[in-house]
């Protein structure tokens, strides 16, 4: 028999067809009025893709929905969520829809008090410009435009976290190696440390950059982002794991705390940046 999740899918997207043949509108219009494509909305009616709440309702209102309908579609979607929350094993599960797991960490960053990101190889999430984003998402050419497009302004509206004035901490970790490995262009580069240094000014962030010069212990293996004490999320080549085991969790922060201890911070950061900024700065 189909679980709940499967048959809550099949129903939205049986409803969003719907919705668009009552609106008379061809996969195109309907995209090109809510502002997305038509390969998207076809994904949606054929539950490929599930959008969220807040995705459901602008689309809902797009297209001429009345109120009663737009409120069950939106309940629809927000149920959908909860029971694909409820689905999570208690140890590990991987997730390959980019676009679906950004949203699922956005709401993971939503209730925590405490966000610790560690990233060996890459700028922090949180920390990315939208060029830099686009280029790690595109890496290698897994993700098709459409989805890359979603999954960087996922991204991107995470970020508005870290400048809202609330109890939430955020500590966002990288290797110098990270930053010195060149996304793009120098001039990228210089951009994306320019938005580092501004972010670390905000007083609930706390930015730390282990350099090269620092001799290290400890040998991590690969990024990820720990959750008050509740969840980590881990990336991998080909998906991204969420990880809820205590034992695991534990391990997790311990090593962040000795990686935190490594990092350079407040006017050693400073100083930092402006040294690899200068440096990228020479090679335009």
């Amino acid at each position: 028999m189909p679980d709940e999740e499967d048959e809550l899918r099949t129903e939205l997207a049986k409803r969003l067809r719907q919705l668009r043949a009552d609106a008379a509108l061809s996969g195109i219009a309907a995209g090109a009025r809510a502002g997305i494509s038509q390969p998207m909305v076809s994904r949606w009616e054929r539950g490929r893709n599930v959008p969220d709440p807040q995705q459901v309702a602008s689309y809902a209102a797009a297209l001429g929905a009345r109120d009663d309908e737009r409120d069950v579609l939106v309940s629809l979607a927000a149920r959908l969520d909860e029971v694909r929350e409820q689905n999570i094993p208690a140890r590990v599960v991987l997730s390959r829809g980019a676009a679906d797991f950004q949203r699922r960490v956005g709401r993971l960053e939503q209730g925590a008090t405490r966000v610790r990101t560690f990233t060996p190889t890459v700028v922090p999430g949180l920390l990315q410009t939208e060029e830099y984003a686009r280029a790690v998402f595109g890496a290698g050419g897994l993700i098709v435009s459409d989805d890359l497009s979603d999954a960087v302004n996922a991204r991107l509206a995470r970020q508005r976290l870290l400048g809202e004035v609330n109890s939430r901490q955020f500590t966002l970790l990288m290797t110098e190696g990270a930053l010195r490995w060149m996304a793009l262009s120098p001039a990228a580069m210089v951009r994306q440390l320019d938005q580092i240094a501004e972010t670390a000014d905000l007083p609930q962030v706390a930015v730390g950059v282990i350099e090269w010069t620092t001799a290290v212990e400890v040998f991590p293996m690969h990024g990820w982002d720990l959750y008050d004490d509740t969840a980590a999320v881990v990336g991998t080549e080909t998906a991204t794991g969420l990880i809820t085991d205590t034992r695991d969790l534990l391990q997790y922060r311990q090593l962040f705390d000795r990686l935190e201890a490594l990092a350079s911070k407040g006017d050693a950061l400073t100083a930092a940046l402006a040294r690899l900024r200068s440096e990228y700065a020479s090679l335009r």
